[in-house]
């Protein structure tokens, strides 16, 4: 059961995975790291802000519907979202074409772009504005208090 004002178990699991997203292109982007792949972390780092962004509406009915697209193209589903769910629009999903231009041109059929295709420029930009996407979030959903308590802490490996 969520607390009232607590995000659902199904917003925490997104907000979970934005971060794991993030967190997994960090790490395949890493150049210090004995295995990279900037083309597959180019690949994950869109998904952590879009699911980040699903997590702060409460209706589930929009998943779907809005896919893994960013920018223009969902705008006008996630206003109407928005319409239903005003608590949302706190946390400004919106306008992100202007706030984050390369995460906005960033679509999930880079997964079959061949090896090679991103540069580590790319990555790093990318990475940069999906982190900044996913941390805002997340500090607003906080400040507001809507996080269950230890439920985002750091998780690392064994």
């Amino acid at each position: 059961m969520c607390v009232p004002g607590q995000l659902s178990k199904r917003q925490s699991a997104l907000l979970s995975a934005a971060l794991r997203h993030i967190r997994d292109a960090e790490h395949l982007g890493a150049p210090e790291q004995p295995h990279t792949s900037p083309d597959q972390a180019y690949h994950l780092a869109g998904f952590g802000p879009e699911c980040a962004r699903k997590a702060t509406l409460a209706n589930r009915w929009s998943d779907k519907p809005l896919g893994h697209t960013m920018g223009r193209p969902a705008d006008p589903l996630l206003e109407f979202a928005l319409a239903l769910d005003p608590t949302a629009a706190r946390y400004n999903p919106l306008d992100w074409g202007t706030r984050y231009p390369a995460l906005s041109t960033w679509d999930p059929q880079c997964r079959y772009e061949a090896t090679g295709t991103r540069t580590r420029q790319e990555v790093e930009l990318l990475l940069g504005e999906a982190s900044r996407a996913v941390q805002e979030i997340l500090a607003a959903l906080w400040a507001d208090g809507r996080l269950p308590d230890g439920s985002f802490e750091a998780r690392r490996a064994p």
